[in-house]
C-alpha cells in the first residue's frame, strides 16, 4: 500500500490517503451494497471487512460493553446500593462544563429514581475553579452527606479526598481524566484509564456516569437507562472525545433521543435555539445547544443548568432556558470583544516568524471565556495558543493546540513555571503566577520550536477521496449519512474534485458566505463556503475569466422550500487560471 501524499494549495496542505487494496474494497461494495468511493474510505479508516464495516454503519445499543468491565465498578456499585438501602445521604460533585453538568444531572436523576437521599454540587468556576475541593466537602458536611460521588473529576484530588476522609465522608470517584502517579484514597475509583481496562478508555465524564448507571440498574434487575441517552449525547459531543467504539454508539442513539426527549428542560432549550421539532444533528448539539449550557458555567455558577436538565416543571424549564439563552448572548459579546483585543496583542507582541506558540495574558479577560477565544486564535494562526486571564498575582490559562503538538506533554516540559495544569492532547488548563508568565512564554516557545516544523504550521486538510461530479448522487449522500455522528476520530469525509468550471458568477449570501455553482461534463452542483466571503474577489476574478478550480468539500443535503438538493460544502479551493 502506498503512503499518503500531500499537495500544498497556498493556505492548506491537502493530505491524501493511500489507495486501499481492491481485495479489501470489493467485498465491502458487494456485501454492504455501498458506492465504491465510500467503500474505499471505510477500508482506509480500518473498517476493512464487511462485518466490521457493518457494525460501524449500523451500530446497535447491544454493542455496548458490560459496564462491570470498568475498573472497580462492582465495589463502587455495591457501596452506593448499600448507601441507598441505609438511607445515607449522597452528594454528587460535578464540573461546570457541559460534560460535567450532564454527568451530574444523569447521576442525580438515576440515584433519585432508585430512592437515594441525593443532592448535587457544582463548583463555581470563578471562586473555586475546576475539580473536587475542600469547599465541596465542607458543603457535603453541612448537608450531613455520608458519601460524595464525583463525576468528570476527582482522579488527581489526593489532598481533597484525604480532607473528606477526615470529615468522615467517603468518596467514590467516577472520572475519565488522566491519573497521576499517586491516587486518592477513595472508597472506589471508576476510571477506564486505570489498570488494564479493555473498554471505555475514551469515554467522556457523562459516558462513565452512564456506565455507572447501567451497572446500578443491572445489579438491581432494573430496566435499561436509555431514557438518559439524550444527556449522554449532549455531554459526549460537547467534550470533543473520539467518536469511535462506545462513544459512537452512545452519541448516535443519544442524538436520536434528543430529537424525541421528554425532558422539559431539553425541549425548552431546543425551542429557544430554534431546533424544536427539527431533526437534530451532532453539529447542532456542539454549536447550538452545548454553548447555551456552557455559557452560564463560564460566567459563574452552573447550578441553573442542572436545574434545567433535571426539572419536571415545564414553566420553570422555559424560564431557565431563556436565562441560559441570554447568558449565551452575553458570553458571545465577551468573546467578540476579547478576540479583538487578543488579535491586537498578537499584532503588537508576537513575532509569528519566530514564535511557534502564542501566549497572551491580560488583567481584563474573563477566565470563563478564554478557552473559546484561544480556539479561534488557533483557527486563525494555526499554532498552539495559551490565553491567560490574570487576577492579582495569579493567572488562569486555557490552552488549545494543533495536529502534531501534544499539549499536556508540552506543559509537562514547562511545569517549573506552572502552579497546576491538566487536560488532553488538544485542550488543557493551567494556573500560573503572574511573575512566571514571561518565563513560561519563552519555555513553551522553546518546546514548540523543537517539536513543530514549518510544514506543521500549515493547516492540514485530510482528504478522504477524489470524485468526479458524475459520481455524486442521492444514494452516495444518503449512504454517507450512515457515517454520522461526525467528530474527532470520525470526521465528515472530505472529497476533492479537480478541473471544475464555474457555472455563473460567485456571490455573497447570508452572513459572509461564498456561494457559486460548478460544472463538470453535464453535472452542475451548488457550492457554499460558510464564512468564506473574504475569498470572493479572487474567486470572482477567476470565474469572470472562465478559469477553473479544484475544490475540497464535504457533501450534504440542503433542504429549502420543501426541496432537498445535494450541496457541496467548501473546505478549500485552489484556483486555476
Amino acid at each position: 500500500m502506498r503512503a499518503e501524499t500531500t499537495e500544498k494549495t497556498g493556505t492548506n496542505r491537502w493530505v491524501f490517503p493511500p489507495e486501499p487494496p481492491w481485495s479489501l474494497v470489493q467485498p465491502l461494495i458487494r456485501e454492504l451494497d455501498i458506492p465504491a468511493p465510500l467503500a474505499k474510505i471505510l477500508a482506509n479508516r480500518g473498517f476493512d471487512n464487511p462485518e466490521r464495516a457493518d457494525k460501524f454503519l449500523n451500530p446497535k445499543l447491544e454493542g455496548l460493553c458490560d459496564p462491570f468491565l470498568l475498573p472497580s465498578m462492582r465495589p463502587a456499585v455495591e457501596l452506593i446500593i448499600g448507601a441507598i438501602r441505609e438511607k445515607e445521604p449522597i452528594m454528587v460533585f460535578g464540573d461546570y462544563d457541559v460534560d460535567g453538568i450532564t454527568a451530574t444531572a444523569l447521576m442525580f436523576l438515576v440515584l433519585s429514581r432508585l430512592g437515594a437521599q441525593v443532592s448535587y454540587y457544582l463548583p463555581n468556576r470563578l471562586v473555586e475553579g475546576y475539580g473536587l475541593s475542600e469547599e465541596g466537602f465542607q458543603e457535603a458536611k453541612k448537608r450531613d452527606a455520608s458519601w460524595v460521588i464525583t463525576v468528570d473529576c476527582g482522579i488527581t484530588a489526593v489532598s481533597e479526598v484525604a480532607f473528606g476522609n477526615s470529615l468522615g465522608i467517603r468518596t467514590i470517584i467516577t472520572d475519565h481524566h488522566e491519573p497521576a502517579s499517586v491516587r486518592p484514597d477513595a472508597a472506589a475509583i471508576v476510571n477506564p484509564k486505570l489498570g488494564d481496562s479493555p473498554v471505555g478508555e475514551e469515554l467522556s465524564g457523562v459516558g462513565i456516569a452512564y456506565k455507572f448507571a447501567q451497572a446500578l440498574y443491572a445489579h438491581l434487575g432494573q430496566e435499561e437507562v436509555e431514557e438518559h441517552l439524550d444527556l449522554v449525547a449532549l455531554g459526549t459531543l460537547a467534550d470533543i472525545v473520539p467518536l469511535t467504539g462506545e462513544n459512537r454508539i452512545l452519541s448516535r442513539f443519544g442524538v436520536q433521543a434528543l430529537g424525541r426527549t421528554n425532558k422539559p428542560g431539553l425541549k425548552s432549550l431546543a425551542f429557544v435555539a430554534g431546533l424544536l421539532g427539527k431533526e437534530i444533528s451532532a453539529g447542532q448539539v456542539v454549536f447550538v445547544l452545548a454553548p447555551r449550557i456552557n455559557a452560564i458555567g463560564r460566567l459563574g455558577s452552573a447550578t441553573e443548568a442542572i436545574r434545567l436538565l433535571t426539572t419536571r416543571d415545564e414553566k420553570a424549564a422555559s424560564e431557565i432556558a431563556r436565562l441560559l439563552d441570554g447568558e449565551n448572548r452575553k458570553r458571545r459579546s465577551l468573546d467578540e470583544a476579547m478576540l479583538e483585543e487578543a488579535l491586537a496583542l498578537v499584532e503588537r507582541e508576537i513575532d509569528l516568524s519566530r514564535e511557534r506558540a502564542i501566549v497572551l495574558a491580560s488583567d481584563r479577560w474573563h477566565p470563563g471565556v478564554i478557552g473559546i477565544v484561544a480556539s479561534r486564535l488557533v483557527e486563525r494562526f494555526h499554532r498552539p495558543t495559551i490565553m491567560i486571564a490574570v487576577e492579582g498575582e495569579e493567572g488562569k490559562g486555557s490552552a488549545r493546540s494543533i495536529h502534531g503538538f501534544h499539549l499536556t506533554e508540552a506543559l509537562k516540559a514547562c511545569e517549573a513555571h506552572l502552579l497546576r495544569y491538566g487536560g488532553h492532547k488538544y485542550a488543557a488548563g493551567l494556573s500560573i503566577a503572574r511573575s512566571e508568565i514571561e518565563g513560561f512564554r519563552q519555555k513553551i516557545n522553546e518546546v514548540s520550536s523543537r517539536l513543530l516544523s514549518d510544514e506543521d504550521l500549515i493547516p492540514r486538510l485530510e482528504v478522504d477521496a477524489e470524485l468526479g461530479l458524475h459520481e455524486i448522487n442521492d444514494r452516495l449522500v444518503e449512504t454517507l449519512q450512515l457515517f454520522a455522528p461526525f467528530g474527532p476520530a470520525n470526521s465528515r469525509p472530505v472529497f476533492v474534485t479537480r478541473g471544475l468550471e464555474f457555472a455563473g458568477l460567485p456571490v455573497l449570501v447570508g452572513n459572509n458566505h461564498l456561494k457559486f455553482r460548478v460544472r463538470q461534463g453535464g453535472q452542475v452542483f451548488e457550492t457554499i463556503g460558510f464564512g468564506m466571503g473574504n475569498r470572493l474577489p479572487r474567486v470572482l476574478s477567476v470565474a469572470e475569466r472562465a478559469g477553473f478550480a479544484d475544490l475540497a468539500y464535504t457533501l450534504d443535503f440542503n433542504a429549502w422550500n420543501g426541496q432537498k438538493r445535494i450541496q457541496l460544502q467548501l473546505k478549500d479551493i485552489r484556483l486555476l487560471q
